[in-house]
């Protein structure tokens, strides 16, 4: 016969099945649904901060290029020389605003705390997992573990969108046909791809408007 509990002692009783399968759906689907997302939106801003910088450059490249030709052809007409006076107007503006764009939102940083807050949520989820599997496991361990999962989500301050969220779903699909699991590949990644373009549609718009006014320059060799 076991003996009761003292008065003032702590006794934690033993978790009941429903309790053990609260804690494996918060694993394995809460908690790894929302690092798989983090991961996620960690990756696309870095990718969107790379587009940005990668215009950025290009417009950078523009202006040199259009500072060169004016000093090597001073004996320009006006109709070309006001065309590259436009290029040189809309790369500045553009750059200038990019830069202030960016520098707003941050996305490196955003992208470090999202990263972060996804591996520490993957230890949260691991040791829930171990704590799973061990031939008694605790009560105190698995409420410890879910409260800490909580305080993380509270002290990030910064959350993935719902959008993320889809394309790690994506990212997840899998089929037993191969070919299956390469149209998952390539919806995965069109999706990635369509998420960065409208992430830096300002700055493609803008090549897409210099490449316009530039067309019918003599250097481009076009006519």
């Amino acid at each position: 016969m076991s003996t009761p509990p003292s008065i003032g002692s702590t006794f934690t009783p033993p978790p009941t099945p429903g309790t053990l399968g609260y804690y494996d759906y918060l694993a394995k689907h809460v908690i790894m649904g929302t690092r798989g997302a983090r991961f996620t939106a960690a990756r696309l801003l870095l990718l969107k901060e790379r587009a940005s910088l990668l215009i950025q450059t290009v417009l950078a490249v523009l202006l040199v290029w259009v500072s060169v030709i004016v000093l090597a052809n001073p004996d320009f007409d006006a109709k070309v020389t006001q065309q590259l006076a436009i290029v040189s107007i809309i790369a500045s503006v553009a750059i200038l605003a990019i830069t202030l764009f960016e520098y707003a939102l941050g996305r490196g940083l955003l992208a470090a705390k999202l990263h972060d807050s996804s591996l520490r949520a993957t230890a949260i989820m691991r040791k829930i997992e171990r704590e799973l599997v061990n031939p008694q496991p605790s009560l105190a361990v698995l409420q410890a573990a879910a409260e800490e999962y909580e305080q993380e989500n509270i002290l990030t301050n910064v959350n993935h969108s719902s959008v993320d969220f889809a394309i790690y779903k994506f990212s997840r699909s899998k089929s037993d046909r191969e070919f299956v699991n390469l149209l998952y590949r390539v919806r995965s990644i069109a999706a990635q791809g369509m998420v960065v373009a409208l992430a830096v549609w300002p700055g493609l718009l803008t090549l897409l408007v210099i490449v316009t006014q530039s067309w019918g320059l003599p250097f481009f060799n076009v006519r």
